[in-house]
């Protein structure tokens, strides 16, 4: 079969099932305005939870997919704040992660304009931070402007990857890789996103110290351009981002008709 050919059938595949969990959601959120008992909450918090995984895995799936394509059109650039981006970014990932006693530190200067594709910085953040959360109780993201370039820093303080597996991190060989840092795939599409910026993602650490990721994109051209805000963004199945990014992570708690 040839390689266009699976191209097609997996967006296919990826949009039927999005059709099918978006119903799910409809669903839901009938129940939801009904639910009052507790143990109903509970089982609608459940629901939500398994959404939220299944639309975080079609996400990846549609994702690694774009991501492999040739061509120009894998990018989507635009003048956008990153610091705006990532403070925003910080506060909605912040709250979620307490419900898993994990602190989220954001550092980021005023206003740092680039031309980046948004929804890719954005991906390539929340993988990152993910990463970091099955590590560690502290997630450290630092945003700083080195010359022409925008360096994000995400650190944590887990117990680190022994050196000769750290290799291993941007890849899906995850049998390498301590089950507590087992995301293959989530940093691999996070260094693939740098690399498509014309930049880089490194990681170094030292066992029991934590793991230190460090990305590094161009801030790219058009200055001329009147520079956007990013704006909180959604998921298609109505979830928010971020709680779809750490669906994975997350207790069914926070699924819950009172937790938005």
């Amino acid at each position: 079969m040839e390689r266009s050919s699976l191209d097609q059938g997996t967006a296919r595949t990826a949009a039927e099932l999005r059709l099918q969990l978006a119903q799910m959601t409809a669903v839901s959120q009938v129940l939801g305005r009904s639910a009052q008992d507790e143990k109903s909450k509970r089982y609608l918090a459940a629901l939500d939870q398994s959404i939220c995984r299944m639309l975080r895995i079609v996400g990846r799936l549609e994702l690694t997919d774009r991501l492999g394509e040739e061509g120009p059109d894998r990018l989507e650039p635009a003048p956008v704040d990153l610091a705006e981006l990532v403070r925003k970014l910080g506060e909605r990932s912040g709250s979620l992660l307490a419900c898993l006693e994990v602190e989220l530190d954001v550092r980021a200067p005023d206003r740092l304009d680039a031309r980046v594709d948004e929804g890719l910085i954005r991906q390539m953040l929340m993988e990152l931070i993910s990463n970091g959360a099955k590590a560690g109780r502290h997630v450290a993201v630092t945003l700083s402007r080195q010359g022409g370039r925008a360096v994000f820093t995400v650190e944590d303080d887990g117990p680190g990857v022994e050196p000769e597996r750290l290799e291993h991190l941007f890849n899906s060989a995850e049998e390498a890789v301590p089950d507590w840092r087992r995301s293959g795939v989530g940093v691999a599409i996070a260094r693939r996103v740098a690399e498509l910026h014309e930049g880089t993602l490194v990681a170094s650490c030292a066992p029991g110290k934590g793991l230190q990721a460090v990305a590094s994109i161009p801030l790219g051209a058009g200055e001329e351009e009147l520079f956007k805000t990013p704006t909180v963004a959604w998921d298609r199945g109505g979830f928010d981002e971020e709680l779809v990014a750490l669906s994975d992570l997350l207790p069914a708690q926070a699924f819950g008709p009172d937790d938005g």
